[in-house]
């Protein structure tokens, strides 16, 4: 029976793995110290190969660490920061109470008001349709310059009028019973 041809082919590749390895051998122990400086210079690479990866994952771990370093100073200041900020905040609200507080008591202050009276009057002015500060404010806004002037030089020269014609045909008694009329 025949040998099977997938057989023979491995026993052929065995049989010159075989003769290549002898061959080696052969010529290693004839020259011994040129084998010995192959040897030498192939194991120097293997252990700088080594060196080099073991150098460059150190080098790769200090620049992780530094820039875990980094990142938790980052951190940090960013912390550092929102603390600030909530302080901020604080004193923001805490300026902001006595700012209202007050404002409240100049308010009151300047009206004679309480608290709740001065919420009924403040309601009272909003709810006013005809406010008369808004009202003068547009008729001041919206009038001419010369017109405004005229109108005050107007006004201004009848009410000279008025009190010249009250203080001549008045007597200074009558004007002290008027002023007392007056202030009732």
């Amino acid at each position: 029976m025949g040998k099977e041809p997938g057989t023979a082919g491995f026993n052929n590749f065995k049989e010159t793995v075989y003769n290549v390895l002898t061959n080696f051998f052969n010529w290693l122990s004839t020259h011994q110290a040129l084998g010995l400086i192959i040897i030498l210079i192939v194991l120097g690479i293997i252990i700088w190969l080594i060196l080099r990866t073991k150098k460059i994952s150190k080098q790769l771990e200090e620049k992780v660490s530094n820039q875990n370093k980094e990142i938790g100073k980052k951190d940090a200041q960013i912390e550092e920061q929102k603390n600030k900020l909530s302080a901020l905040q604080k004193e923001l609200s805490d300026q902001k109470s006595v700012v209202s507080e007050a404002l409240l008591r100049t308010l009151k202050t300047l009206t004679g008001y309480d608290t709740d009276q001065l919420r009924i009057f403040f309601k009272f002015l909003t709810e006013i349709s005809g406010n008369p500060l808004q009202i003068a404010d547009t008729q001041a806004n919206t009038m001419p310059k010369s017109q405004q002037l005229e109108d005050e030089s107007d006004d201004s020269a009848e009410e000279n009028e008025k009190e010249q014609k009250i203080a001549s045909d008045t007597v200074p008694e009558e004007v002290v019973e008027a002023s007392k009329k007056g202030e009732e």
